[in-house]
């Protein structure tokens, strides 16, 4: 559901909110050269043409390209800074990792917006090649439906016969349509500041994650809802947590021909997640952190420590009782 660090402590309730964004933005990837850049100013800081020859192992390099390729490099990540020099040093953080925030400062889920996405696709790993096909970002604000956007994407690869079967997304239908890096600021837009939800979230936010890192070298951040885990959750009755079943639970149609289309189930994973929200409500869940421990636990109850028990085993003799 939400890979965002937080924690709670176990006594006081308090919620350690660590520095991730609370709705999906993106952030500078990473990748080799950055992580040797951080390893050699972890002794110190350098100058642009020490840093860059000696993370891409040049031995002769203008002093003008090299400050071209470091600002390059480091300029988007929050990691580096100039130093007064002009050279780059590791940033130091301005404050402790994480900051108290009492439950009653977080933000109510019923004021949070939700960006909730379905995406079809060539198949199942994203890691060994497949695409999306189509793509359908529903907002939802103030437990309202207010925006659907959607678009059909050309997956530059074929379209297996058994995916056209079950989507009915044929070649043709995409052939002429924007690859994913044509839309992919629309998307953005869609999707920033908002709560990322989705109908078994990891599927989607793994696609949208390696298409966004595709068309812009930047990695998706912000919080994750799952709707199949919060129906496991509160639905235990259903045979099945799958998008029919949830739907059909809670009365959501979904029209004929838009199942396993990205609006037709996007629509009705909004809806059902308008319901869900409702039904964990009524467990206790008002805010964020209580909606993460009762997806934990069961509960919105704060562990409490149980006094420790005294040992059964013989304790050491540290003093002569015999006197």
């Amino acid at each position: 559901m939400n890979d965002e660090v937080t924690s709670v402590d176990p006594v006081s309730g308090t919620r350690m909110a660590f520095d991730t964004p609370a709705g999906v933005e993106t952030r500078a990837g990473s990748s080799l050269l950055v992580e040797r850049a951080a390893e050699l100013l972890r002794a110190g800081p350098a100058s642009s043409h020490v840093l860059v020859s000696t993370i891409c192992q040049l031995s002769v390099l203008p002093n003008a390209v090299a400050e071209h390729m470091a600002v390059t490099l480091l300029r988007d990540h929050p990691r580096f800074e100039r130093a007064v020099d002009g050279g780059w040093r590791l940033r130091e953080p301005s404050a402790p990792a994480w900051r108290a925030m009492a439950p009653a400062e977080e933000p109510l889920l019923s004021s949070l917006s939700f960006a909730v996405v379905d995406v079809e696709t060539t198949g199942g790993r994203p890691d060994h090649g497949d695409r999306i096909t189509e793509i359908a970002v529903v907002t939802v604000r103030e437990g309202v439906v207010s925006n659907v956007f959607e678009t059909l994407v050309n997956p530059q690869r074929a379209i297996p016969p058994f995916i056209t079967r079950l989507t009915n997304i044929s070649w043709e239908m995409v052939r002429e349509k924007s690859p994913f890096h044509g839309v992919c600021d629309e998307v953005l837009r869609e999707l920033e500041g908002h709560v990322f939800a989705a109908h078994n979230a990891a599927f989607d936010w793994r696609f949208v994650s390696a298409e966004v890192a595709r068309a812009t070298g930047r990695e998706l951040q912000g919080r994750r809802l799952c709707t199949v885990r919060l129906a496991r959750r509160l639905l235990p009755q259903l045979r099945s947590r799958s998008l029919d079943w949830v739907a059909r639970h809670y009365g959501v149609e979904i029209p004929a021909g838009m199942r396993h289309r990205a609006a037709g189930d996007a629509l009705a994973t909004a809806h059902c997640l308008l319901r869900l929200l409702d039904a964990a409500r009524e467990h206790g869940c008002e805010r964020w952190s209580e909606l993460e421990r009762f997806l934990a636990t069961g509960s919105t109850a704060t562990k409490r420590r149980r006094p420790r028990r005294p040992s059964a085993m013989p304790m050491p003799v540290d003093r002569d009782t015999t006197a």
